[in-house]
């Protein structure tokens, strides 16, 4: 794949708006999960009292956050690619690490979840078939992980970039030296 991505540039803006987008969706997902699971299920064994009806809204669960997903899945690899070009530009720091190990962390789960999703789509079944409904609720489930990585690391991406753009203005820029007053010049400033 040809990275065609520059950090700093418009699409990348427009690319991680896509990504807080992604984010904020998949944890209202996730909230809405964890409340219906804790609601669902018996506080001391975490058993669901209906495994089918569990099951379902997992599986909704899965495909709702793999939907929301789809606005940055063709860019993903382009966000890592950026974000590696704006550490690489930053001193290192235990926080430059920290954000380096997800960043190894996001390209892993965007990969994994390719591999899922061409998996998916030439070992499933022809539509309306029972087969064809457990394939997608497996693939699915098989995505989530991944997704969940993104959910819980997407967000350094926006920490990279925004320390990138502050070195980037903080850095020295180049001064042109304005040539040295004449005396009469100098004589006037002092003047009151």
């Amino acid at each position: 794949m040809t990275i065609s991505l520059e950090a700093g540039s418009p699409a990348h803006r427009l690319r991680l708006r896509q990504l807080a987008l992604y984010l904020r969706h998949s944890r209202q997902i996730l909230a809405a999960w964890n409340l219906y699971s804790s609601r669902h299920s018996d506080p001391v064994t975490g058993r669901p009292h209906d495994e089918d009806t569990y099951g379902r809204r997992q599986q909704k669960r899965d495909s709702d956050t793999l939907s929301a997903f789809s606005r940055i899945y063709y860019h993903a690899d382009e966000l890592v690619h950026a974000a590696d070009q704006q550490l690489a530009q930053l001193s290192g720091s235990d926080r430059t690490r920290h954000y380096s190990w997800q960043v190894r962390e996001l390209d892993d789960a965007a990969g994994r979840l390719h591999a899922v999703l061409v998996a998916l789509n030439q070992d499933r079944p022809g539509p309306g078939t029972k087969e064809y409904e457990e394939a997608l609720a497996e693939g699915y489930a098989d995505a989530w992980p991944y997704l969940h990585q993104w959910t819980s690391h997407g967000q350094a991406l926006f920490a990279i970039n925004a320390l990138a753009e502050r070195s980037t203005a903080a850095s020295p820029t180049t001064v042109v030296a304005q040539p040295a007053p004449t005396t009469a010049t100098a004589v006037r400033r002092c003047r009151p």
